[in-house]
């Protein structure tokens, strides 16, 4: 079964937001609503756990973590498990972010995640991070080559509870952005979705 032309629109919308690394509330009420409307009917078996994953990941992107877990919970594979972790980790409970992660093993998106990390970093402008260990960490990071959630997780926790830095917020806002979006797509082709739900690059 296809998607619908809403689902398109509101992706576009949604998908252009940064999300926080820590929200505090959703972003728009309305476009929560909006998501709740669309219709996994139709889909049936691994597609509808794909289905539920897309609903999932828009209500991450509008910043609505308690209905994106509610969806996550009912999507047994590894990219619920993907969405869960993210949760978590958006919402300051590393640990639990990281059991997901864990249950997510090497997932599909971690090739093209890698490569879109990689551009990120070779973007970056590194004299503009001035916490100099946090600015040594997300070096020996993109040096690594390789996605690897945990340190990730680690990279967030470290500027959310202790650095603050500024800069080394864009550049982690800008990754986990690029994961979701691309988490995303993965969850809409998996899904049944035809073409490109959402611009990765």
């Amino acid at each position: 079964m296809g998607w619908t032309e809403s689902l398109n629109r509101l992706a576009a919308s949604l998908t252009e937001h940064r999300p926080s690394l820590y929200p505090e509330e959703e972003r728009d009420d309305l476009a929560d609503i909006k998501i709740g409307k669309l219709s996994v009917e139709g889909f049936t078996g691994e597609s509808r756990s794909y289905a539920l994953a897309v609903k999932a990941g828009l209500h991450l992107f509008n910043e609505s973590l308690d209905r994106s877990h509610d969806l996550a919970q009912e999507i047994h594979n590894p990219t619920g498990s993907y969405w869960h972790g993210i949760m978590h980790r958006m919402e300051g409970d590393y640990g639990n972010a990281k059991y997901w992660f864990r249950l997510v093993g090497q997932h599909p998106v971690f090739v093209d995640l890698g490569e879109a990390a990689k551009q990120a970093f070779r973007s970056a402008d590194w004299s503009e991070i001035k916490n100099a260990s946090l600015r040594e960490q997300l070096q020996s990071f993109a040096e690594s080559g390789a996605w690897d959630p945990y340190r990730f997780t680690d990279l967030v926790e470290q500027q959310v509870t202790r650095v603050r830095d500024e800069a080394a917020e864009r550049l982690l806002l800008h990754i986990q952005w690029l994961e979701m979006k691309l988490l995303l797509q993965y969850s809409y082709a998996q899904s049944g979705g035809e073409g490109r739900l959402v611009e990765i690059g």
